[in-house]
């Protein structure tokens, strides 16, 4: 829990970054920077372990459970400031299923309460424990993970340097100020992209920026920095896109990871699959850049996946508007997505949400409950054509398994462990040769592109 002293001390911090997100003058922005500089001497006495609302300031820590893989990466990028936090040991048991196999000399300890397992895994450390078991076993353990970053990793002064400065010279662009439809029909956004070496800086940048809030996502602990394409998307917005390496890539769908900049801040990323002209997304702004320009960051993101992949059909997961997911809820995403143009996939909802907006249309002062915003939250919404309202990638997943066990069990073979992607890649191949070397491309933009002019594939689908 945070007292008082420490949230007024972040709402200042946030205030501040957001003045260097959407300053209104030069002095202005440097006054804030000059600030935030200054900032981590402010923290001192305050417990380092913020809320993941306001954690990543500058003289803060993270203390939370990440994944093998993140881990792995982030004690060879930050091998002096990354250990286990040794005062919130693992379960027991579970310590002592991973460490038996490695150490046989302990299995005649096993049954010892006081079996030294603990002290065993003290003394030979993290880095010990990452080379030596596999990643099943090493996220069964749920080991809890300090990271110590220094100022300049921080959200206080993580920075990309941006192309150029730009100031608010009159109120921000509210949501009602947006069109998805007038974005999309823009002309195309300036694109480059980044070399190798400036793609691991922008996928550090993205990953400690998640990081430090307690979050970590598959696309970009996956996120190849040989794809990084830099898109400026006007009034200081710089969108980054990336995509998968090849070995992690998904069976069917084309993966990516948006990380969004304004004025050189991090202010907000998502991630986003592809099939064929249709695109599954996600946004999210960071909590300190909600009152910013977020319509318009959103609606620039749908032109961009236009722009490279011919998307014409949005679509976004339940979750992302509550569905198991209190945030939301409390944001009023739903109707942050339906102000723009979204309809659930659902004619019940559809129409239960029909209904409400003409109660608050009636009832200005109206608010919708939190109760009917759950249901509201139980499917899909999507922009553009209704063909893919009723199509969901489980299913998708279910028949071609089904095919494949039916297949194997006419050849008298057994299921594999590894046929949902096999299988997977196999159905692709056998209605297209190209498919699978698109997919497998240096980017899966190509791809894309063939999934939504293959009549045959579409339809399949």
């Amino acid at each position: 829990m945070t007292d008082s002293k420490t949230s007024s001390l972040a709402r200042v911090h946030d205030e501040l970054l957001f003045l260097c997100a959407y300053p209104p003058t030069p002095l202005a922005l440097r006054r804030a920077e000059s600030r935030l500089r200054r900032f981590a001497k402010r923290m001192k006495g305050v417990d380092p372990f913020l809320d993941p609302e306001i954690s990543g300031i500058a003289g803060t820590e993270v203390d939370v459970i990440f994944s093998y893989d993140f881990v792995s990466w982030l004690k060879r990028r930050f091998p002096r400031q990354v250990d286990i936090d040794w005062d919130e040991p693992p379960d027991p048991d579970r310590l002592a299923a991973v460490l038996t196999p490695l150490m046989p000399r302990l299995a005649e300890e096993v049954v010892d309460a006081d079996a030294p397992y603990f002290e065993v895994l003290r003394a030979r450390g993290l880095p010990w424990l990452l080379d030596h078991v596999d990643a099943l076993a090493y996220d069964s353990l749920g080991l809890r993970i300090v990271w110590k970053f220094d100022a300049s990793h921080s959200r206080t002064l993580m920075r990309r340097k941006p192309r150029k400065i730009f100031y608010r010279r009159g109120p921000l662009l509210a949501r009602r100020d947006v069109s998805i439809e007038r974005e999309l029909a823009a002309p195309p956004m300036p694109i480059s992209r980044l070399s190798r070496a400036e793609g691991e800086r922008v996928l550090e940048i993205a990953r400690t920026a998640l990081a430090m809030r307690y979050r970590e996502l598959y696309n970009f602990t996956w996120g190849d920095p040989a794809t990084i394409i830099s898109a400026d998307a006007g009034r200081g917005l710089e969108i980054v896109l990336i995509g998968l390496t090849r070995d992690r890539r998904l069976p069917l769908r084309a993966g990516f990871a948006p990380f969004v900049f304004r004025n050189g801040v991090p202010i907000g990323y998502g991630d986003a699959f592809g099939l064929c002209e249709r695109m599954e997304v996600s946004f999210n702004i960071f909590y300190g850049f909600r009152e910013g320009e977020s319509a318009f960051a959103f609606a620039r993101l749908l032109k961009l996946y236009r722009q490279l992949f011919g998307s014409t059909v949005f679509t976004i997961d339940p979750y992302q508007i509550g569905h198991g997911n209190d945030e939301a809820i409390d944001a009023g995403a739903f109707w942050f997505y339906r102000k723009l143009g979204f309809r659930s996939t659902d004619t019940k909802i559809e129409r239960m949400a029909v209904r409400e907006e003409a109660r608050i249309q009636k009832e200005p002062q109206h608010r919708t409950s939190k109760r009917m915003l759950k249901t509201m939250a139980q499917s899909p919404m999507a922009w553009g054509s209704r063909d893919w309202d009723r199509f969901r990638i489980h299913k998708v997943v279910d028949v071609i398994l089904s095919r494949e066990d039916g297949e194997e069990s006419g050849r008298g073979q057994s299921h594999r462990p590894d046929s949902s992607r096999s299988a997977a890649l196999r159905m692709t191949t056998r209605l297209s040769p190209d498919l699978r070397r698109a997919k497998n491309g240096r980017t899966e933009q190509r791809y894309l592109r063939m999934l939504a002019n293959n009549k045959e594939v579409r339809s399949a689908l």
